[in-house]
């Protein structure tokens, strides 16, 4: 089985792995590609939910606004795409958002989980769509805001990312959501062309404590660390599912890096590797799909330049 997994990698990737190969690449290929716990006990909660709402139907969309339980029916719906979402059925999840907001059309956070789901459906301008409706409902909410910023990263408007994801990283959230907020702040300005960017924002607070996860990735980008080390810090670190979650994490932001540093085939590798190893519920598998979606179209497009 284990080498089925790892065929399937090296279809997704091209090739044989190379002797050469980026060691976050070759470290991916080691890992386990099944589905994860978490993947075994979401499709789990998706069959209790689908039984209930069997049981219980919701009634029509044209119909669900005007009665006296559209927030139950919604909430319905909103718990019904993000299970499907955490398994990678993003079609279902975007038709039962659609269904959601039928329920409640005011509700912004239907439009961000379109908007996220078709990112990691590579329909980047279905994306775009989504969430300016939701900025327009609420342009103040944080999620929203979050998949606006990923949004402008995806299609390089990279003064509207940096400023954004600059904002996020100061806001009052959860350390470790600010540090992921910071590598993209750091990536879209070299995603720009700076060669050296504005450091993210440290409280200085959190100067003498030990660091957590991402913040090696940081240490990657301001070159104080390898990427050879960054894998080995991972294996002395991190276990089981958390290996491959931080695997995933790091393989895409390196492979932003490479793009940044002009080398887009390495770059691809990185988030091929991304996509093969499943993760399907983290921000950065759909923004992988999301970039491997943008180099496809960029390539047909000089295709169609060379035969004319």
């Amino acid at each position: 089985m284990r080498a089925a997994f790892t065929a399937t990698a090296l279809a997704i990737l091209g090739g044989p792995v190379a002797a050469d190969e980026p060691p976050l690449v070759a470290y991916a290929l080691e890992l386990d590609h099944s589905d994860s716990k978490a993947q075994f006990a979401a499709l789990a909660n998706l069959h209790a939910t689908q039984f209930e709402m069997a049981r219980h139907p919701p009634p029509p969309d044209n119909e669900c606004a005007h009665t006296l339980g559209a927030s139950r029916f919604a909430d319905q719906y909103a718990q019904l795409a993000a299970l499907q979402f955490s398994l990678g059925d993003y079609e279902a999840a975007i038709k039962a958002n659609e269904s959601g907001l039928a329920c409640l059309p005011r509700d912004a956070s239907f439009y961000t989980s379109i908007a996220s789901a078709n990112l990691s459906l590579g329909h980047i301008a279905d994306a775009r769509a989504a969430i300016e409706r939701g900025v327009a409902i609420n342009p103040d909410n944080r999620g929203v805001q979050d998949v606006r910023a990923r949004v402008d990263f995806v299609q390089e408007r990279w003064a509207d990312a940096t400023a954004r994801f600059r904002l996020a990283s100061l806001s009052p959230e959860s350390d470790e959501l600010a540090d992921y907020h910071k590598c993209f702040f750091w990536l879209a300005q070299r995603r720009a062309g700076v060669l050296h960017p504005e450091p993210p924002p440290s409280p200085s607070e959190k100067d003498e404590r030990k660091k957590h996860w991402p913040e090696p990735i940081l240490d990657l980008f301001k070159g104080e660390i390898t990427e050879a080390a960054l894998v080995k810090g991972i294996r002395d670190e991190a276990t089981g599912d958390e290996q491959r979650e931080q695997v995933t994490e790091a393989l895409y932001y390196v492979g932003e890096l490479r793009l940044a540093q002009g080398d887009v085939e390495t770059a691809r590798r990185h988030f091929a590797s991304v996509v093969n190893l499943r993760v399907l519920n983290f921000v950065e598998f759909g923004m992988a799909r999301a970039e491997l979606a943008r180099m496809r179209e960029r390539a047909a497009d000089a295709a169609r330049r060379d035969r004319y």
